[in-house]
């Protein structure tokens, strides 16, 4: 087997010391609006094999085909984020659509995209707004080669901010920074009056001067269009005094045919589009997804163009992935984590028969807890939890040494986390396990009865008298098929969360029914989920503890957590300007050691991600911050 540094001395004593980390199972996205300052520009460390076998030479013309494996599973949604979460989803909806005015580029620096914008200018209003007013370039077009233009772009902003969205199931893209939204959302007004159409390629767009300032300004000139004449067809957009508006039939009759058709609809059957690659089938079968080159496509922010011809984006098996990749029925596993894959992967690597890639986690491995379940909903239970796990044992089970133990939301790629390991390590609850710490704050927290109201005699199930109904503490969890931390975390916590007077029951269910779960868009909710979660390329946490219900429906807070210290402590940060790093530091600070005491996820471990690939994928320069589905415009194939 291929020698590889491991970290598990280090990190699983405490130190938080860089290491190399593992990660299974599910991940999904975190949703945002901007890009992200505070992600690492770490480089991929590409293996001596890769390099020495890197003789072919980039072609001018696509060519060839890509099976990427992806444990997360493929599903049926190819629209944004607001109707899946599902990272490997969304990734696929960055290769299908395009056009954004603003982008984050490969040296983890967010800028205007010069190959979609002419020009771009930003004016500072009397009344503390700001506006941003961007101009297209001509000769972009979509995949059908009709013309994109200004309407287009002004048209996605106007529908996915319209309450007619809302009517067809869509939870709203919460633009709420712009001037008019809330009246616009509402039904109150048909026109969004921070939002303008000038001429046929030139719109702008009005923020707010209680937004302002804000960490990624930037983040709010990000537009991208949608193919109006296919979502509404028969409407249009004008531009008035007061904003512009959509006009013509447009109504939720019209849009649940548009985009809901389960056959044609734009949500599962986009053809119109504009990004480097075009949606050709999903196979619900094979939980596949086909992808082709757009050849209508004018390149990312530097006119890269993308030379693999075909993709096809298969669910796989951590069971059997890395079998499928010896035997050639996948070329690419990315993110792979986990000690079982990725020793088994390096022994293909050593073996010549496949390359790696390697790179530290943008994210985190997390048991999720939902705040607002009972009784969940209380912090001293969520603590108990984390008391009853031995997240040390667990991280060296399940990664043999790729994972590093972490004690709140953050990830081993973050600028934050190496600028701030040693406070970390000497500010943060460890939470080492103890089941007597349990039993502590459970009583302190009012389990201390039988089921029959007598004082709790130490073992069964605890009760809790609330509101004079005995309540026993049973903990739901929610977990997705095949997925090996469900396996080991099903092994470890039982057994003590039993002997803390807990009772843990477990569900089993795919992957697109826990996350409507989660969303609360499913028939139940459970107390807790195992996820792991990549942070967005602006990680904004203001939104993700907001205790305003409308980040919570759009997936933003996912615990549904309502704790206003938390959301006071995140919320400092929004506004500190992106150049004082000083001031941004000292607020992550705090705010990071507010969640560890709160605890809305038991995090489990950070990582080190393995891309394992087929000798024919070359250029492949994936890293935290620059993911598979942008390495893929850089990568071509050898047949």
């Amino acid at each position: 087997m291929k020698n590889a540094t491991k970290i598990a001395s280090l990190l699983l004593a405490g130190t938080m010391a860089v290491s190399l980390a593992a990660c299974g199972g599910q991940e999904t996205v975190t949703n945002d609006a901007a890009a992200d300052s505070s992600a690492s520009s770490t480089e991929a460390a590409t293996s001596e094999e890769a390099a020495a076998e890197e003789t072919s030479t980039r072609p001018t013309e696509p060519s060839g085909q890509l099976v990427i494996g992806s444990t997360t599973q493929v599903i049926n949604e190819f629209y944004d984020t607001a109707f899946s979460n599902s990272a490997t989803n969304y990734a696929m909806y960055d290769l299908i659509h395009g056009g954004d005015t603003v982008v984050y580029t490969k040296e983890g620096e967010f800028a205007y995209n010069d190959t979609v914008l002419a020009s771009h200018e930003e004016t500072d209003n009397e009344d503390g707004s700001k506006t941003y007013t961007m101009t297209i370039n001509d000769g972009l077009v979509w995949s059908d080669g009709s013309p994109i233009t200004a309407k287009d772009y002004v048209f996605a902003m106007l529908l996915e901010n319209s309450p007619t969205m809302i009517e067809i199931g869509y939870p709203g893209a919460n633009m709420n920074v712009y001037v008019g939204y809330e009246e616009y959302n509402e039904g109150a007004t048909d026109t969004f009056a921070g939002v303008h159409l000038i001429d046929d390629m030139t719109f702008s767009l009005t923020v707010k001067a209680e937004e302002l300032p804000y960490h990624y300004d930037i983040s709010y000139a990000i537009a991208r269009p949608r193919p109006m004449a296919v979502i509404a067809p028969g409407c249009d957009v004008e531009d008035t005094e007061n904003g512009a508006r959509i006009t013509g039939d447009f109504t939720s009759e019209l849009l649940e045919e548009t985009i809901n058709n389960i056959d044609t609809g734009y949500r599962y059957n986009p053809q119109v589009t504009c990004g480097p690659y075009l949606f050709a089938g999903f196979d619900e079968a094979a939980q596949e997804a086909t992808l082709k080159v757009n050849p209508k496509y004018n390149g990312d922010y530097r006119g890269v163009k993308p030379v693999i011809e075909t993709l096809v984006v298969r669910t796989v098996s951590s069971d059997t992935m890395v079998n499928e990749l010896e035997a050639g029925s996948v070329d690419l596993l990315f993110q792979s984590s986990g000690a079982d894959t990725i020793n088994a992967g390096l022994d293909l690597v050593e073996e010549g028969i496949a390359a790696d890639t390697t790179y530290y986690r943008n994210g985190y491995g997390k048991i999720q807890f939902d705040c607002s379940v009972f009784p969940t909903d209380s912090a001293a239970v969520r603590q108990a939890i984390a008391y009853c796990l031995d997240r040390n044992e667990f991280a060296r089970q399940y990664s043999g040494g790729y994972a590093a133990v972490v004690n709140a939301a953050y990830g081993l790629a973050q600028v934050e986390y190496t600028e701030n390991a040693d406070w970390l390590a000497e500010n943060l609850n460890s939470y080492e396990v103890n089941v007597d710490t349990a039993k502590e704050l459970l009583e302190a927290d009012g389990w201390n009865l039988n089921a029959d109201g007598t004082p709790y005699s130490g073992t069964g199930t605890r009760y809790k008298d609330v509101d004079g109904t005995l309540q026993p503490l049973v903990i739901t969890w929610c977990n997705s098929e095949g997925n090996p931390v469900s396996d080991l975390l099903a092994t470890m916590l039982p057994t003590n969360m039993a002997e803390a007077g807990m009772e843990l029951k477990a569900t089993t269910t795919d992957f697109a029914t826990l996350q409507d779960c989660i969303n609360h868009a499913g028939e139940t909710t459970y107390n807790m989920y195992n996820l792991a979660t990549g942070f967005a390329t602006a990680n904004s946490p203001w939104y993700y503890y907001s205790t305003d219900e409308m980040w919570m429906r759009a997936g933003y807070n996912s615990n549904w957590i309502v704790d206003q210290e938390l959301a006071d402590a995140s919320g400092a940060m929004k506004n500190i300007p992106y150049e004082d790093t000083e001031a941004w530091m000292e607020a992550w600070r705090n705010y990071i050691k507010v969640w560890n005491e709160k605890m809305p996820d038991i995090p489990l471990y950070s990582d080190e991600y393995f891309d394992f690939y087929s000798t024919k994928l070359h250029g492949w320069e994936a890293t935290a911050i620059w993911g598979w589905e942008r390495a893929l415009l850089d990568a071509w194939v050898s047949e």
